[in-house]
This record gives structure tokens, C-alpha cells and sequence, in this order.
């Protein structure tokens, strides 16, 4: 039987073997060397060999491509998934209002509450309520707080919208409006009587929090509304904190700090440019939120549908979310998982660094306006797509001559004209990236 040895391995295995009695306490045993009647194959077939190699990297690159294929097709799957999950939570609780206390005990009083009028369309409401099948009660209230420029208004509500007016006074004024309804006069009475607005004032703390009714009896058999509304009047440098369940936050131009949480109900914003605002927005599908201009140190988004006109030097984290953005300037650092993706429209000039860190989603950069920056891509089982005739690849590794498959591939380039612009960083796992 003929073995193809190279000369210079069998030296090194002669070398080692000889000083094998002074290394035998610290290491391994070497292996045996190779019989003596192995002969050297001085004919071997170079050329055959270096077609076989040949052969097995083009299989390697259609393996990449099956790889990269697959990947694609995962990350689609997911996003299918995750409609479909969007789906099932819509069909699941879409009647929040006839079964409440079932969904959600550990966020709302015990009852049948239903924050968007029984699902009734308001002509047929008023229609019941004008036959008397419907019994309705309503309250109000009204309370203002002198205010300086250090105070702090904190609105904590639920079931009902939030609307942000701004004045040029130097005070906090506050007006509610609450409507109770129910087939059960008695229990229209209980609902009222057991919803009350709290506020306070600690500190430079304006406080106001809604305390609603709770259905202790457990009486489930009988449709309940509940709406409590907040129309808000306040100077635009005043910090505000607002924590919202099961209704929307309508805000104007801000300059003062903004601490948003709003859950189950959309945000429309205008301009936020306080640089330490801190807004999350969660479970907002049906009615997509809105940002016109926003600025701060965080916006997180999850399972809801996001539009933002400008966003200035801000940290973002987006899940399970179908995102747009119309422009990024200054800076940005901005997180991706799961959902529809991020879609961002043009770079501002002012622009200085982009680092987005995508998994599972799909990222699109599309950009109609002429711009240049610099752009470092790293993939991970994902791909990479781009417009030829805007994007200019530098270096790629692995190189289109690199032998082999790898699930890590990195391309440096740029878009317009070279080192005259912003860096944009792109990190990415099972996530398709595209420039156009």
C-alpha cells in the first residue's frame, strides 16, 4: 500500500521522536513513525488535485448560497410567525370588554370593564342609553397646582385617553371627565362612587392618579363601561410623566423632560426634544404611534407598529415591531429583534454615528436623497443586499477568492463619496440587511 508523506513532516516526527525521552514527563505520547516499507509517491498528481479542490470550493459555494437561502427563509418563517402571533392576541382579546376579568386580573379591577363603549358603534350607544337600556352616569373633575420650572406633573390613569395641552401660565391645571355605564342602575351608582382621582403635591412632584372601582362582588354577568378621560393644561418646560393602560396619549411640542409609558393604546406625538426623555410604547398594533421629532436618551417599542418623523441622538430598542423612520441625525444606537423590521428613509448630514444590532428581522436603509457615509456590515446566517450603482463594496471578508464557506461574513464600503461622511455599523443574526 502506497502513502503520499511530505519529507519535511516526516523530519519534524524524527526530531521530536528523539527527544522524546526528555519531554516523556510533560507531554504526550508522539505517535509511531511510519513503517519503512512506506515510499514517497514522487509522481503525484498536482494538476488532478488541483482540480478536485477546485471542484469541492464551488460545491462549498453553492453550499454559502443554500446557507445564506436558508436563512432568508427562517427569518421570513419568523416574521410569519409573529403575524400570526399578532393575529391570535387580537382574536384572543378582542373582548376585553365582555370578559375583562378574565384576561387580566393582574392589571385591572375584578369586573366586566370595557373602555371602548361596550363595542358598540356611538350611534347605537347613544341609541340604548336614549331607550334607557343602557343606564349612564357621569362625573367630573377639575383641579390646578401653581407650577415653577423645577415641577414635575405625573399623570397615572387607565382605561381612557390623555390629551397634553400647552400654556403660557405658570401653573398645572387638570380636568377629567368619567363616564360609568351599565344595564344595572345600581351598579352604574357603585362605579362611580368607587372611581376617584388622587393628586397630590411632594416635593416638586404635582401628582395625579386615577383610582378606579373594583368589582369585588364579582359580578361578570352584566356589561360595564368605563371611560376616564384627562385633557391636561401645562407650561412646554415642565417635565412630564405619564403612565397610561388601555387608552392613547396625545401630546404637543415639549421641551421639557418626557417619561412616557403607554400600554395598550397609541401615542401621537409631536416634537419631544428633551435630551433626557424616556419613552415606551407597548401593545400598540390597531392604531400605529406617532412621533414627529423625537430626542432622548431612550425609546423602547414593543409589539406595536412605530412611525417617527426625525429621531436625534437617541438609544432605541425595537421587538416584535414594524418600525419606520424618516431620518436619523446626529447619532443613534438602535436595537432590532423579531417583528417586521426597521425601515429608515434618509441620513442627515449632521448625522456622526449609526450602530443598529439586528436579529431575527429585517433591516431597510433607503435612501432616495444623496448622501455619503461609511458603513461597516457584519452578518451572521444572514444576507446582505444592496444597489450596486450607490453602494461601493471596499473589502469583504471572506473574499470572493477565499477558499471554504463561512456563516460570518463582513463588508466595508460606502455610499457617495469615501470618508466624507457618517460610519453606520450593522451587526446582524439571521437578518436580512438592504441598502438601496
Amino acid at each position: 500500500m502506497k502513502k503520499v508523506f511530505n519529507i519535511a513532516f516526516i523530519a519534524i516526527i524524527v526530531v521530536l521522536a528523539a527527544g522524546s525521552g526528555v519531554l516523556a514527563q510533560i507531554s504526550p505520547p508522539l505517535p509511531p513513525l511510519p513503517p519503512e516499507n512506506y515510499k514517497l509517491d514522487k509522481n503525484f498528481d498536482t494538476e488532478g488535485f488541483n482540480k478536485n479542490m477546485a471542484k469541492l470550493d464551488a460545491k462549498l459555494a453553492d453550499l454559502s448560497k443554500k446557507m445564506a437561502k436558508l436563512s432568508t427563509d427562517q427569518t421570513r418563517k419568523m416574521s410569519l410567525s409573529m403575524k400570526n402571533f399578532s393575529r391570535k392576541f387580537k382574536a384572543d382579546f378582542k373582548d376585553f370588554g365582555k370578559d375583562f376579568s378574565g384576561s387580566f386580573n393582574d392589571l385591572i379591577p375584578q369586573g366586566n370593564l370595557d373602555f371602548n363603549g361596550s363595542n358598540l358603534s356611538d350611534e347605537e350607544y347613544r341609541q340604548k342609553v336614549a331607550s334607557g337600556e343602557i343606564k349612564e352616569k357621569t362625573k367630573v373633575y377639575s383641579k390646578n397646582y401653581p407650577a415653577d420650572a423645577n415641577d414635575i406633573l405625573q399623570i397615572s390613569n387607565r382605561f381612557g385617553k390623555i390629551k397634553v395641552n400647552t400654556w403660557n401660565k405658570n401653573e398645572f391645571k387638570v380636568d377629567v371627565s368619567m363616564k360609568f355605564a351599565s344595564e344595572d342602575a345600581s351598579l352604574v351608582d357603585e362605579m362611580a362612587d368607587g372611581t376617584s382621582i388622587i393628586d397630590s403635591k411632594n416635593g416638586s412632584v404635582v401628582s395625579f392618579r386615577t383610582k378606579t372601582w373594583s368589582n369585588k362582588e364579582g359580578r361578570n354577568n352584566t356589561r360595564q363601561t368605563m371611560n376616564i378621560d384627562y385633557v391636561i393644561y401645562m407650561p412646554a418646560g415642565n417635565a412630564l410623566d405619564i403612565d397610561n393602560k388601555f387608552g392613547s396619549v396625545t401630546l404637543p411640542n415639549l421641551s421639557g423632560k418626557a417619561t412616557l409609558k403607554v400600554q395598550f393604546g397609541s401615542l401621537i406625538a409631536q416634537q419631544l426634544t428633551n435630551a433626557q426623555n424616556d419613552v415606551s410604547i407597548k401593545f400598540s398594533q390597531d392604531n400605529p404611534s406617532t412621533i414627529a421629532f423625537y430626542n432622548g436618551e431612550r425609546l423602547k417599542v414593543e409589539f406595536s407598529k412605530f412611525k417617527a418623523g426625525t429621531i436625534d441622538n437617541s438609544a432605541a430598542s425595537f421587538s416584535f415591531s414594524d418600525v419606520s423612520i424618516d431620518k436619523l441625525k446626529t447619532s443613534a444606537d438602535i436595537s432590532v429583534k423579531f417583528g417586521d423590521g426597521l425601515s429608515i428613509g434618509a441620513i442627515d448630514k449632521t448625522m456622526k454615528n449609526l450602530n443598529i444590532n439586528a436579529s431575527n428581522t429585517k433591516i431597510n436603509l433607503d435612501f432616495a436623497q444623496a448622501l455619503n457615509f461609511n458603513f461597516d456590515v457584519t452578518t451572521r446566517l444572514g444576507s446582505f443586499n444592496f444597489d450596486d450603482d450607490k453602494v461601493k463594496i471596499i473589502t469583504k471578508t471572506p473574499s470572493d477568492e477565499d477558499k471554504g464557506w463561512s456563516q460570518t461574513k463582513t463588508y466595508k464600503g460606502y455610499v457617495g463619496k469615501n470618508n466624507s461622511g457618517p460610519n453606520v455599523v450593522v451587526n446582524a443574526r439571521f437578518a436580512e440587511i438592504q441598502f438601496k
